[in-house]
């Protein structure tokens, strides 16, 4: 029987294990989707995942993208 790994479910627990959202006075990090997904590919293979698992992952994890500036959105974070 072949391993599979499902690269969502990986990306959710990495998260989930030491983050929670965060607003605007709370947030310790603040990331884009493309920051998140650059970080991550340090972690799992490099096309494992990609913008779409990432935002996915973050709205089922009840986090909301933040508009700093017009049209520049970001994810704050803060540890557990």
């Amino acid at each position: 029987m072949p391993f599979f790994i499902d690269y969502k479910e990986e990306v959710k627990r990495l998260i989930e294990e030491s983050y929670e959202p965060a607003d605007v006075l709370s947030k310790e990090f603040r990331y884009t989707t493309e920051g998140l997904v650059h970080n991550l590919r340090n972690i799992l293979p490099e096309n494992s995942v990609n913008d779409h698992i990432v935002y996915e992952v973050l709205q089922e994890l009840g986090y909301e993208p933040k508009e700093e500036e017009p049209l520049q959105y970001y994810w704050y974070f803060k540890r557990k």
